[in-house]
């Protein structure tokens, strides 16, 4: 017989807002246990760890977006706890007569009222009120101290939050184009560092420079997260909406400092929490360039790009950054470019099919034997040493391992090509 369940303890909610959130796990977690089926220990931990959390936390869990970001809470549990946020919304937060408040209006997918959000700009647009702080638990999309309005399209951020394929736009009429409302500018921030003698130089003259080139609007001011965001500004009040996007740019040597002191882990936490959806990390420069770093910065690239979700973007400085996006004229150009392979490179490609073959060694070899015809031809010249043909690689840069040149020279010249008796003058 398995052993009985430990006995539950109620623990101490720290916010007077989490005790409902805090209650209902605890009975749901009670009600598992006492499932016909039996005790599950992993689930039962699950459980554990979880209202653990939601008691320690020092934030109002209000929403199932907020009630996600606790550690510990995964699909299961807000699988679980989706009906308890679904009726919390339509409590009142006063005991008798509930108040009637105006409810923002949720389009459903593949409906003519959906199709209506195409209008303007792409509808991945989300965007937050720049009135609002970020420590609200759900954020709407009008100004401070107004309701809302059936001549507004707007969506629930809470809706947002659950389905990746709606998302928010700032309000307009329904018969006004996003461009005839708004002008979106990018806001950079006026700490970032861009080369120059003077950081607000520079950034004047950065911001000039975008301004002039793009034909887009470019403010530069104090940023509490990220290095660059874009906003919506209503060309009539001019009420500012933070759109869903928001930069953070780093060259490989500032990157690889912050991963050393541990300030890259913060920062990017930071952008996590901020809201906004569409993260992106800009890295300038070349990593093989930085000393010491270079592995750990192509690293963290991968792990930001794959691991959490950041968009990770690889430029050669500035002014590349400037113009990431590529003309048509560009791109087709690029494509046919693609087509073109030399001798080289095919020969760089099938020499690291060898093992202990690098790219950087691969290409070390081809910077002497550019074909597979002379560096045959090479090992020709040696005269049947078979030594001195393994080392041969070896001994022209040290960027060749022994165990790489042995393996090419069994590859390029092994017993059969000794035996077909090929001629190489």
């Amino acid at each position: 017989m398995a052993a009985p369940a430990p006995a539950l303890m109620q623990l101490k909610v720290r916010i007077p807002e989490n005790e409902e959130v805090a209650r209902c796990l605890h009975e749901k977690r009670l009600s598992m246990r006492e499932q016909p089926a039996g005790f599950k220990e992993h689930l039962d931990r699950t459980f554990a760890k979880a209202y653990r959390n939601v008691c320690a936390a020092n934030e109002p869990i209000r929403t199932l977006k907020e009630f996600s970001k606790i550690n510990g809470v995964g699909p299961w549990l807000i699988r679980c706890m989706k009906g308890f946020f679904a009726e919390s919304k339509q409590d009142s937060p006063a005991k008798g007569k509930k108040t009637r408040v105006p409810k923002c209006c949720v389009t459903k997918k593949k409906t003519a009222a959906s199709a209506s959000l195409g209008k303007g700009p792409p509808s991945n647009l989300n965007c937050q009120n720049a009135q609002f702080s970020s420590s609200q638990g759900t954020l709407e999309l009008q100004p401070s101290g107004k309701t809302g309005s059936t001549d507004f399209n707007m969506l629930d951020k809470d809706v947002v939050s659950m389905n990746n394929c709606i998302l928010a736009m700032p309000p307009r009429q329904s018969s006004e184009e996003f461009l005839e409302a708004y002008e979106v500018v990018l806001i950079l921030d006026d700490r970032e560092n861009f080369g120059y003698c003077s950081r607000k130089v520079a950034s004047k003259k950065v911001a000039d420079n975008i301004g002039s080139q793009f034909n887009v609007p470019v403010e530069v001011k104090r940023l509490p997260v990220g290095d660059g965001i874009w906003i919506a500004r209503h060309k009539k009040n001019f009420t500012e909406y933070v759109l869903d996007f928001i930069v953070e740019r780093k060259n490989v040597a500032d990157l690889g400092s912050s991963i050393r002191d541990n300030r890259y882990k913060d920062q990017k936490t930071r952008l996590q929490r901020c809201g906004l959806r569409k993260l992106m990390y800009l890295v300038e420069g070349d990593p093989n360039t930085s000393k010491g770093s270079a592995a750990s910065i192509k690293t963290a690239c991968f792990t930001t790009e794959i691991f959490e979700g950041f968009d990770v973007l690889r430029t050669n400085g500035l002014d590349k950054s400037a113009c990431i996006c590529p003309t048509y004229d560009e791109f087709e150009r690029h494509c046919h470019c693609l087509q073109k392979r030399t001798v080289s490179q095919i020969f760089a490609l099938q020499l690291m099919q060898v093992p202990q073959v690098t790219e950087k060694v691969a290409l070390t070899v081809i910077e002497f034997y550019p074909t597979l015809f002379s560096l045959a031809r090479a090992y020709s010249m040696l005269e049947g040493d078979i030594h001195a043909q393994e080392e041969m690689l070896k001994n022209k840069s040290k960027m060749i391992n022994a165990g790489a040149s042995r393996n090419i020279f069994r590859l390029v010249w092994g017993d059969g090509c000794q035996s077909s008796g090929l001629i190489l003058d």
